[in-house]
């Protein structure tokens, strides 16, 4: 009985330890997704781990998204929904249709290479965890994927 306890008690400290990420999707598909960062050359880089400092951008990039259907005129529709909420799951930024007009392009192939959306951090957010969510859409084809990661603010 102590061990199976034991056992319940070190499951748990794992899993609060643990940062997760999920995802769903229905008609479009996302390959993988990651966190990323600027890095001193001013350019986006995955980020490594997951854990970024207070004022620092968040990015998210999703990548081979799709497959997108082809409207009347040639062109896809793509449109991104970005939510972050808190420790106590409040959400803090709930940003939707971020891309509008700019989602009406081309894309070879059907699939968008690489589309992110970012979380732009303040000083005045609590150290801690906080969820990222994306969910992309395909205007025309009706589909639908979403991706969520754990962020850690120091």
């Amino acid at each position: 009985m102590k061990r199976f306890f034991l056992l319940i008690v070190c499951t748990g400290i794992l899993l609060s330890g643990c940062q997760f990420e999920t995802s769903t999707s229905k008609g479009i598909s996302i390959e993988k997704s990651e966190l990323a960062r600027i890095d001193e050359n001013n350019q986006i880089v995955p980020a490594g781990d997951k854990t970024f400092k207070r004022g620092e951008d968040v990015h998210y990039i999703l990548y081979n998204v799709g497959k997108f259907k082809e409207g009347e005129d040639g062109l896809h529709w793509l449109e991104m929904d970005l939510q972050v909420t808190d420790q106590d799951d409040i959400i803090i930024l709930d940003a939707k249709e971020m891309l509008g007009e700019n989602g009406h392009v081309k894309l070879e192939g059907g699939y968008a290479a690489s589309p992110y959306g970012t979380f732009e951090t303040t000083e005045k957010l609590e150290p801690g965890k906080y969820r990222i969510k994306i969910t992309i859409f395909d205007k025309v084809g009706n589909g639908k994927a979403t991706v969520s990661s754990t962020v850690v603010l120091e």
